[in-house]
């Protein structure tokens, strides 16, 4: 047993001087501890009394028993007595006294080497530390705390969390009720609290961002004893986030932009869509487009907005000029031709004509980008505001920016689609009018089928609408229907007005008409086979047409349905040798042929749109 007290001393001996004396809950520990002491006391003391008495009655019943009819020297075995009784107790107690020493100093050194151990882990822990007592004054803070929050040891030791040297708010920099505080929380509750974000700003040191996790210290009786939490520095990989998070905004945005603009698009819907990404990527709580004006004020017109906020817009008057409504990023950004930021509203000179108003709104970061038109001048330029200040760092800004050279394409592109629609419309103009010029040309040379290809026309078109065609084909089937008998310019004149029946001579001269269209036509790039659908009108299925004898598929659909239109339109109407053939006569050669030299599907919507009421073929289909 000695060997093992011999070596827990020398153990102990290497304990360091101090205790760590962080810990609140050691005051609660520290009474029980006393508590056990008292009672290892009050033992020794209880044994060295039974003792005592044990050793008083068992010597004095010997004295008598010695001493009872001899000539006992009571004197001498009464002092032997004594220094018996002191030499035995004081071996007793000498044992107990250094049992008890002994299990003290091995628990203090075990308590000192305990508190050294978490002393050197607090302060090689990556993160602060601080402990708190139970009034919520601070105990301890290791190097990382006193690192972090950028203080003096002497001004965290001793100060409440909540001390006037510094201010604690939220993340977003709102005041924050005290019960909402990590301590308020911990002892309320009694568990950790994990991953809270609050600011702090000490005393005349920048504002920073903590990650705090807590947790309770509790005290041998169960209660709250204080609270132990670590927190971290995390102002820069928030910013950092921040700034990502805004990045992704803006990329997402671009390929939204990109995409709405693939479509033609007017600039007002471009303009207004560009707003309208911004500000629902979370890159801005409000977005505008302005107009920028040469007029002699040099004013910039909103055209477009989006987000909360708008009413700013009501009484806003920015220009780009020298005067004071031109000083802010929005005229320096037009001066410029390049983006300008604003990342602190309330702080910078610029913005001192529309601060306040700006402030009123929440704005507390804004932007302008120029959007470069014709002429490498700016024709609008682009506005945003942020509620946090510096919203807009790189590389935010450069995406941004490429945002408003993606919107000035965009527009240019849009202007490039408007004039390319105008002339579309001017060529369809000019051909509808060539067309029209043609038509009347036939029809001089052959009164008697006047309005003839246009009636063809409509009907075929009513055909194709029936049968579902796509705009291409019907636009050349419009266009085949229009013209189909402009060879007819090459037949003689008394022939296509001869009031009687063609001799079989003159027949073969008129079919020869077809060919006569197909060579004016092949020459002229409709982006249609106009041409090939114009000289197969007059082919059949069965291969009994002409010029070629085409047979079935080999015809084209346009052709086929222009076949039918004509046939029936021909029969309709009144011609030199004959009156109109009427709708039972139509209805008898359609349906007889339907399927054999006509398409079938062809004669069925042509039979419904002659047998409507509102059919513009009415009153000849019911002669």
């Amino acid at each position: 047993m000695d060997s093992e007290y011999r070596a827990d001393a020398e153990r102990d001996s290497a304990a360091p001087e101090e205790p760590f004396g962080i810990s609140p809950v050691a005051d609660s520990y520290e009474r029980k501890v006393r508590r056990a002491a008292w009672w290892s006391a009050s033992k020794v003391a209880a044994l060295y009394a039974v003792l005592g008495v044990a050793w008083i009655l068992l010597s004095d019943r010997l004295l008598a028993l010695l001493s009872a009819g001899s000539t006992f020297d009571l004197l001498r075995f009464g002092t032997l007595k004594g220094l018996a009784f002191v030499l035995v107790t004081a071996t007793v107690l000498l044992l107990a006294l250094r049992r008890a020493l002994l299990r003290w100093h091995r628990f203090e050194i075990k308590a000192r080497a305990s508190a050294e151990l978490m002393r050197t882990v607090a302060e090689t822990l990556p993160d602060a530390l601080v402990v708190l007592d139970a009034d919520g004054r601070i105990r301890f803070a290791n190097t990382h705390a006193r690192d972090v929050l950028g203080v003096k040891r002497s001004q965290l030791i001793g100060n409440a969390f909540d001390a006037p040297e510094w201010t604690i708010t939220g993340a977003d920099g709102e005041a924050m009720d005290s019960a909402d505080l990590p301590f308020a929380r911990v002892r309320a509750q009694m568990r950790p609290a994990m991953d809270i974000v609050h600011a702090i700003q000490p005393s005349g040191a920048a504002r920073k961002l903590l990650s705090i996790n807590a947790a309770p210290l509790v005290s041998a009786d169960g209660g709250f004893a204080g609270m132990v939490a670590s927190f971290r520095d995390v102002t820069q990989a928030r910013r950092e986030q921040i700034i990502d998070e805004r990045s992704s905004g803006v990329l997402r945005a671009l390929s939204d932009f990109d995409a709405f603009v693939l479509e033609p698009r007017t600039a007002q819907e471009t303009l207004e869509y560009a707003c309208r990404s911004l500000t629902e990527r979370g890159v801005c709580v409000m977005a505008w487009v302005g107009y920028v004006r040469g007029d002699a004020d040099r004013s910039v017109t909103p055209v477009a907005s989006a987000g909360g906020g708008r009413t700013y817009l009501d009484t806003l008057r920015v220009t780009w000029g020298s005067a004071d409504t031109g000083a802010g990023p929005v005229g320096q950004a037009v001066r410029c031709r390049k983006m300008v930021v604003v990342d602190d509203i309330a702080s910078a000179p610029c913005f001192a004509h529309w601060r306040q108003f700006a402030l009123d709104h929440g704005f507390s970061c804004a932007f302008a980008a120029p959007v470069i038109g014709r002429a490498d001048a700016p024709d609008f330029v682009l506005c945003g505001y942020h509620r946090e200040r510096r919203a807009y760092a790189d590389p935010v800004q450069e995406l941004i920016a490429e945002f408003s050279h993606r919107l000035s394409q965009a527009l240019a592109l849009s202007q490039r689609r408007f004039a390319s629609e105008v002339g579309t419309q001017r060529l369809r103009a000019a051909l509808h009018g060539t067309i029209s010029a043609l038509q009347r040309m036939v029809e001089a040379r052959d009164p008697y089928t006047f309005g003839h290809e246009e009636r063809v026309a409509r009907l075929a078109v009513g055909i194709a609408d029936t049968l579902g065609f796509p705009p291409a084909q019907r636009q050349a089937l419009d266009i085949a229907a229009q013209l189909h008998d402009i060879g007819k310019m090459s037949v003689p004149a008394e022939i296509l007005s001869k009031p009687t029946r063609l001799t079989t001579a003159e027949y073969e001269l008129i079919k020869c008409h077809v060919d006569a269209g197909y060579h004016i036509l092949e020459h002229i790039d409709f982006g249609m086979p106009v041409a090939d659908i114009l000289r197969q009108h007059h082919e059949r299925l069965d291969g009994s047409g002409y010029p070629k004898g085409l047979r079935g598929e080999q015809m084209l659909l346009e052709a086929r349905v222009l076949a039918v239109a004509d046939v029936a339109e021909s029969m309709l109407s009144h011609r030199p040798y004959r009156a109109s053939l009427g709708l039972d006569a139509v209805r008898a050669e359609l349906l007889g042929g339907s399927g054999v030299r006509y398409d079938a599907d062809a004669v069925n919507a042509c039979l419904r749109i002659l047998a409507s009421a509102d059919s513009p073929f009415a009153d000849n289909a019911a002669r």
